[in-house]
């Protein structure tokens, strides 16, 4: 019986990787990691991780100098070391009481502590040099190629290249997440990079300096890859930045820091450093799938049920467990489930708009990926309700859709460029003199608008919030307006902890 299971697991953990494979084959390396297709030749680490007594030196400039001050720092506390500890244990030896020596009696002396407080001051400021160097050398984000926000939801990356329109979220990678499920009897050390992959791996340019904001939209979440020599909180409502500038190709991984939940330990974090080139192809192939998502033509049935496996089993199967049988008193199931096989319309608003725990998917998922997620569910797990919602439907309810044509043709961005600095936001909003361009310079200035523009919902997050504010104020000034009002914002913003009823 247990020979069955396992192979039963086997076939399971075969399925959900003929996407891969199936993806593997139209990749001309045949080299996958996530959805990306590396590039013929691209280094590929033989074992998920090096174990280290050491602190491990990265592929960033400063990972380089975290490290060499960090043995710096440790030969100055091996020095400091044996000199007290040796001059300590050869007085305990040497003037020991069978030998006859007695204590010898003192008050103060004017030299020795002068000493004794001169030489550890040098030493700390030996210490406090270099330290200081490296840490402003991190503070310091100005004059980046580009910049990427990104945000720590459970559980999952939410990552947005601020610079050329390409956002996209990261999830744990199916094969781990079928591998980590109770009962599944799938060998995790037949996984690769078991729970160190994700479907859509973060992908950045090397030599090149990639300037991130991180925040958080729901719980305090730590972004932490080791090859970078820094990890950052992110925390809802506050930004936190910090860059990195990879010295070479390569596939770095990293894990969330920060305890965020019951699946804190299935969000890893997935870096590829590329050539410039090789970003460039990976970039405009992206921005591609991304338009594809967003258009709202209709699909076949079997296309929505196929597509909506893998949706559901990267975002639903943590929760409602991978065959809809959900966790008794946390979680529902949704095996015979009264919503999934009642009304189809009822069901894509809880899904878009969320419920008491349940995270709204309507800014997590394309409509496409909607559509196939809630046609799956009322046609698999035990449901057979025969019906179907198409892309289109999902559109007409999502609040901004956004626009095509702008999808289609999106804006690219001067690889001579620099993404501003706050002050340089500020010169643009008028705050200061502004410099007249030269004529070479103003196909920058326009090519980097648009990300000045994306940067101050960034940097002053407030003057964005201004505008809600003054339509609800606008809209009704009588108490039932306001309440009406407040109710949309609440079950939008605040039901998802507080409860729809408040308790």
């Amino acid at each position: 019986m247990k020979k069955t299971k396992q192979l039963f697991a086997g076939l399971i953990l075969l399925v959900s990787g003929l996407g891969t494979l199936q993806a593997a084959e139209e990749c001309p390396s045949k080299i996958m990691e996530g959805s990306v297709c590396l590039p013929k030749g691209f280094p590929v680490e033989s074992t998920p991780g090096t174990y280290t007594l050491n602190l491990m030196q990265g592929h960033t400039q400063l990972s380089n100098d975290v490290y060499d001050l960090h043995m710096l720092i440790l030969w100055i506390c091996v020095f400091v070391g044996i000199g007290v500890f040796g001059t300590m244990f050869y007085s305990i030896y040497h003037h020991r009481k069978s030998k006859g020596h007695a204590a010898e009696q003192f008050h103060e002396n004017t030299t020795v502590e002068i000493i004794w407080t001169v030489i550890p001051a040098l030493i700390l400021l030996a210490m406090a040099i270099p330290a200081t160097k490296t840490l402003m050398e991190m503070d310091d984000v100005q004059e980046s190629d580009m910049t990427i926000k990104v945000t720590g939801w459970q559980w999952k990356w939410e990552y947005d290249y601020l610079d050329n329109g390409i956002h996209f979220f990261s999830n744990l990678d199916d094969a781990s997440n079928r591998a980590r499920q109770l009962g599944s009897n799938i060998d995790t050390r037949s996984v690769p990079h078991y729970l160190l992959s994700v479907d859509e791996p973060l992908v950045i340019p090397v030599n090149k300096k990639i300037r991130f904001v991180f925040t958080a939209a729901d719980v305090l979440h730590s972004w932490w890859v080791p090859d970078l020599g820094w990890k950052k909180d992110a925390i809802p409502g506050f930004i936190n930045e910090a860059w990195a500038s990879v010295d070479q190709p390569g596939i770095y991984r990293g894990q969330c820091t920060e305890l965020c939940g019951k699946d804190h330990a299935f969000m890893p974090v997935v870096v590829i450093g590329m050539e410039q080139d090789d970003y460039d192809a990976w970039a405009d192939k992206k921005r591609l799938e991304i338009c594809k998502g967003k258009s709202a033509v209709d699909m076949q049935h079997a296309d929505l049920v196929a597509k909506g496996a893998e949706i559901y089993a990267n975002n639903c199967a943590t929760c409602h467990m991978p065959d809809g049988v959900g966790i008794p008193g946390a979680f529902p199931a949704l095996k015979n489930s009264a919503v999934v096989n009642g009304d189809i319309n009822a069901q894509a608003e809880l899904i878009l708009n969320g419920k008491n725990a349940m995270p709204a998917f309507g800014k997590q998922l394309s409509a496409a990926e909607l559509a196939s997620v809630i046609t799956y569910t009322r046609n698999a797990l035990g449901n057979s309700k025969g019906d179907e919602i198409q892309p289109k439907e999902i559109k007409a309810k999502l609040p901004d859709s956004g626009d095509e044509a702008d999808c289609a043709k999106p804006a690219k961005v001067d690889k001579n460029s620099k993404s501003p600095s706050k002050a340089a936001i500020a010169k643009e909003k008028g705050e200061g003199q502004k410099q007249p361009l030269n004529e070479g310079e103003s196909n920058q200035k326009s090519s980097s608008d648009n990300h000045s523009k994306s940067l101050n919902n960034l940097v002053e997050p407030e003057e964005k919030e201004q505008s809600p504010h003054k339509s609800v104020s606008t809209a009704s000034d009588s108490l039932d307006g306001l309440i009406v009002a407040g109710k949309t914002i609440y079950e939008t913003n605040c039901s998802s902890c507080h409860q729809k009823d408040g308790g």
